[in-house]
C-alpha cells in the first residue's frame, strides 16, 4: 500500500487523484443510465408496436403551412417542411433577440434614470410584464390584434402599408432571379466581412499611433461600395437587378391582400410577447450589471468631464459588460425555447408543424428531430455569446 503514492501522497488522500476518480464514476454511472433510459423506451416501442424510423422524411407532406418564409407547397417532402417550419422559428428567435436586447437595455438603463417619472415607469415595465405569465401575454397581444378590423375595411397607411386583422402587409424586396439573388447575396456578405476586416485595421492603426483614422466610416463604405459594385455587375450580366420591390395591394372579391410581405396575427403576437417579456428580464440583467461597476469608475469618469451619457457608453457599460453576457445568454435560450408556444396562437413554428405531422407520420421520431433542433439553436447562441464573452474578457485583461 505504501507504493501506491503520487507525487509523493497516497492516493487515496491526494485531492487531484480523488477528482479524477469520482469524475470518471460519476460519468459511468450516467453513461450507464442514459443508455438504461434508451434501452427501456426501445424496448417498450417495440412491446407497444409503436411506428418509428425515418422513411417518412421523402414523402409529400400533403399539408399548407400558413406562414412561411421559405417559398412553399403542400406537395413538398415532410424534410423540407421541418425546414422551413425551423426556419420560421429562426427568424423569430433572431429578430425577437435583437429587439428584445435593444429594449432591454434601453428599460435597464431608464430603471437608473434621475428622473422619478421615467425611472417608475421603467420599474413598473419590469415588474408588471415580469410577472404576467407569457402564455398569458401572447393570448392578449392575439386578441388585440383580432380587434382591428377585417381585411377589406383595414386602415392604409401611406397607401401601401395595409394594417388589419390578419396582419401587417408592408412592401418587401422579391428576388427577380433566385440565382442573380443569391450571387448578389454572396458577394454583399464577403463585402461586409471585407469593410469588418478593414475596421479592425483602421482601427488598430489608430490604437498604435494615435492618428485619428475613421475606422466605423472606412468600414461602412467598403461593405456599401462592394454591395453597390456587385450589384451593378449582377443587372449588367443579368439585364435585372437581383431584387425588386414587390407592393401590398388587395386582389379578388375579399381584398386578400397580395404581394409584399405580410406578418400575421400570430408571427406579429409571438414577437411582441416574446420581446416584451424577454425585455423585462434583460433589463434586470442591465440594471444589475451597470450597478455592479466600482461607484469610481464613474466619479472619475465625470471628474474628467465626460457627459452622463458618454461616461455610460465608454466607460460604465463596457465594464457591465462581463457582468451582463452570462445571464444574458440564458435568456437568448429562454426566449427561443419559448417560442415553442406560437401554437397557442396559430403561428407555424417547429412546435407546431411538428405536432401537426405526428397525424400522419411517427409521432416519436418527429419529436427527436425537433429536440435536436432546438438544441442546436440553444447550442448555437451558447458557443456565440461565449465566444464574445471571452473576447471582451481578454480585451479588458489587455
Amino acid at each position: 500500500m505504501r507504493s501506491l503514492t503520487y507525487q509523493g501522497i497516497p492516493v487515496w488522500r491526494h485531492v487531484q487523484i480523488i477528482q479524477w476518480a469520482s469524475q470518471i464514476i460519476s460519468g459511468i454511472v450516467v453513461v450507464g443510465l442514459v443508455a438504461w433510459f434508451f434501452i427501456n423506451i426501445g424496448s417498450a416501442i417495440g412491446e407497444r408496436s409503436i411506428p418509428y424510423g425515418f422513411g417518412f422524411l421523402d414523402r409529400a407532406y400533403q399539408t399548407p403551412i400558413g406562414q412561411h418564409f421559405l417559398p412553399y407547397e403542400s406537395s413538398d417532402t415532410f424534410l423540407y417542411a421541418l425546414f422551413v417550419a425551423f426556419t420560421n422559428t429562426l427568424v423569430v428567435s433572431i429578430v425577437g433577440v435583437i429587439l428584445a436586447t435593444a429594449l432591454g437595455i434601453l428599460v435597464g438603463v431608464a430603471r437608473m434614470s434621475g428622473n422619478w417619472l421615467v425611472a417608475k415607469i421603467a420599474t413598473a415595465y419590469v415588474e408588471f410584464f415580469r410577472n404576467v405569465p407569457l402564455l398569458v401575454q401572447l393570448f392578449f397581444w392575439f386578441y388585440i390584434v383580432l380587434s382591428l378590423p377585417p381585411v377589406r375595411e383595414g386602415y392604409v397607411v401611406a397607401g401601401n402599408v395595409f394594417v388589419n386583422n390578419a396582419g401587417v402587409s408592408v412592401p418587401s424586396p422579391s428576388p427577380s432571379s433566385w440565382g442573380a439573388a443569391l450571387i448578389w447575396l454572396a458577394v454583399a456578405a464577403a463585402s461586409v466581412a471585407l469593410g469588418l476586416v478593414v475596421h479592425r485595421v483602421m482601427a488598430r492603426r489608430e490604437e498604435l499611433t494615435g492618428q485619428v483614422s475613421y475606422p466605423v466610416i472606412y468600414g461602412c463604405v467598403t461593405a456599401v461600395v462592394g454591395g453597390a459594385v456587385a450589384w451593378l455587375i449582377v443587372m449588367v450580366a443579368v439585364g435585372t437587378a437581383p431584387f425588386v420591390i414587390s407592393v401590398p395591394a388587395p386582389q379578388g372579391t375579399f381584398g386578400r391582400i397580395a404581394g409584399g410581405f405580410t406578418a400575421s396575427a400570430g408571427l406579429l403576437a409571438l414577437l411582441v410577447g416574446l420581446v416584451i417579456y424577454t425585455s423585462s428580464f434583460i433589463a434586470e440583467i442591465v440594471r444589475a450589471g451597470i450597478q455592479s461597476v466600482n461607484r469610481g469608475q464613474t466619479e472619475a469618469a465625470r471628474a474628467l468631464g465626460l457627459t452622463p451619457m458618454a461616461t455610460l457608453r465608454n466607460v460604465t457599460f463596457p465594464q457591465a459588460l462581463r457582468v451582463i453576457i452570462p445571464p444574458l445568454i440564458s435568456q437568448y435560450l429562454n426566449l427561443t425555447k419559448n417560442s415553442s408556444l406560437a401554437g397557442a396562437i396559430g403561428y407555424s413554428d417547429l412546435t407546431n408543424v411538428a405536432k401537426t405531422m405526428t397525424q400522419t407520420a411517427p409521432a416519436v421520431s418527429i419529436f427527436v428531430l425537433i429536440m435536436l433542433s432546438y438544441l442546436a439553436l440553444s447550442l448555437a447562441y451558447s458557443l456565440i455569446g461565449n465566444l464574445y464573452n471571452r473576447h471582451i474578457r481578454f480585451a479588458g485583461g489587455n
